[in-house]
């Protein structure tokens, strides 16, 4: 009994016939380039009577709640702020850089 169970769950394995991976139809769409992101958010942020983003650093306490949300404009993914969904952001830049431990302070 002990030999009969793996030889039949290698008969049964066999018999299945290997399907192979789906290829696409067509290629991934590729992003935006970033001026033209920023360009389409901030005509949009106009259009709904938002004021203009500001670059530069946050302050305590200024943190803002993102709405769990895939919204693309132009090919171009922003994040949608949870309290007013017509507040759109651009998405965070990121660079491939090594991660790096910084000490506490």
């Amino acid at each position: 009994m002990n030999l009969v169970l793996p030889l039949l769950a290698a008969a049964a394995a066999s018999a299945i016939p290997a399907t192979p991976a789906p290829t696409p139809a067509t290629p991934a769409p590729t992003p935006a380039p970033r001026a033209a992101c920023r360009e389409a958010i901030m005509q949009v942020r106009a259009q709904a009577g938002l004021p203009a983003l500001d670059r530069g650093n946050a302050q305590p306490g200024d943190g803002l709640l993102i709405a769990a949300v895939d919204k693309r404009i132009d090919d171009c993914r922003v994040l949608v702020m949870a309290r007013d969904t017509r507040d759109i952001r651009p998405e965070p830049e990121f660079t491939q850089r090594r991660a790096e431990l910084l000490p506490a302070r």
